[in-house]
């Protein structure tokens, strides 16, 4: 019983540590002017974390069904190379999804994308993300230096998408 105790307490402490870096530093919005996005990673469908890097000049971020969709379909007409050619990354939140759906479903369709999709997976890491903005558009976030600059709002049309860049 004391082993079993002992193993539930490390498997505790796992998965404490495995939630991404950011999400107990965020306990704000963190989509607005001045807000800097240094030391932030996320991971993409493939597994592989990314930061956003001092050349990074734009964030697409996706937080509902509608606006992914846009975007999406929008980049997988493009070259690979087109968001690194652009300096962008493209964040995308599913974490009202349930976990058995973004494992079954929505993880396994990101993955035919031949471009990098950031994800949130979890409800208290999309938060921050989700608090201030309204959710049903694409947001462009532009940033100097890692530094939040402007937020705008969108559309969530394919037009809207290629507007922005």
């Amino acid at each position: 019983m004391k082993k079993i105790s002992q193993l539930s307490l490390i498997l505790v402490i796992l998965l404490s540590v495995s939630a991404s870096t950011y999400q107990k530093k965020w306990q704000e919005p963190i989509l607005k002017v001045g807000t800097n996005l240094n030391g932030m990673i996320f991971s993409d469908q493939f597994g592989q974390n990314h930061k956003i890097a001092q050349s990074t000049k734009r964030l697409i971020i996706a937080l509902d069904k509608e606006p992914a969709h846009a975007v999406n379909e929008y980049l997988d007409r493009k070259d690979p190379n087109f968001l690194k050619k652009n300096q962008s990354l493209f964040i995308v939140d599913v974490s009202a999804a349930p976990s058995i759906i973004q494992k079954v479903f929505i993880l396994p369709g990101l993955k035919k994308f031949n471009y990098s999709v950031l994800i949130i997976t979890e409800e208290e890491e999309a938060k921050p993300f989700r608090e201030a903005v309204n959710t049903a558009k694409i947001l462009e976030v532009i940033l100097k230096n890692q530094k939040i600059t402007a937020v705008k709002e969108h559309q969530a049309t394919i037009d809207a998408v290629q507007a922005i860049f």
